[in-house]
């Protein structure tokens, strides 16, 4: 076998590994922004949470003050953490399209390689058969 179509094979392989790799950041981080949107949910149902009827002592709604305030600061804390993975998301998706392409050009360029190999090969052993059968022919017209 050439050694341009196992040079193509070393590089499909890589590519491939490389697609997988990036597959798998994907994946996580999917599973982080998903987190990242679970957190948000959960922090404004915090956030959202009905007081009990009565409680109107000026202490305690001070504390509920500081409370809400702080739990909003943390969910736009987690919004920016959202917006900044998301972004992240984007890129690795970007990425592992354009590896995906190039994986796919190396493979297609090597099938053809290979293809154009087994052509020739397939030639070659004709030309083989056909001279083996030119001297048989030969030797029997001699002989006959």
């Amino acid at each position: 076998m050439p050694r341009t179509i196992r040079t193509l094979e070393h590089l499909v392989q890589m590519r491939a590994r490389t697609v997988k790799d990036l597959s798998g950041k994907l994946s996580s981080q999917q599973q982080l922004c998903q987190r990242y949107e679970n957190n948000i949910q959960a922090l404004n149902n915090l956030a959202v949470t009905p007081t009990g009827a009565g409680n109107t002592h000026a202490a305690m709604m001070t504390n509920q003050a500081h409370y809400k305030k702080n739990i909003q600061r943390i969910i736009n804390w987690q919004k920016q953490e959202q917006t900044l993975a998301d972004m992240k998301m984007q890129e690795i998706q970007q990425n592992l399209l354009h590896e995906a392409r190039r994986e796919r050009g190396y493979q297609l360029v090597l099938e053809q390689r290979q293809d154009k190999f087994a052509s020739e090969e397939a030639r070659k052993d004709q030309k083989i058969t056909d001279a083996m059968s030119a001297q048989s022919w030969m030797r029997r017209q001699r002989q006959g």
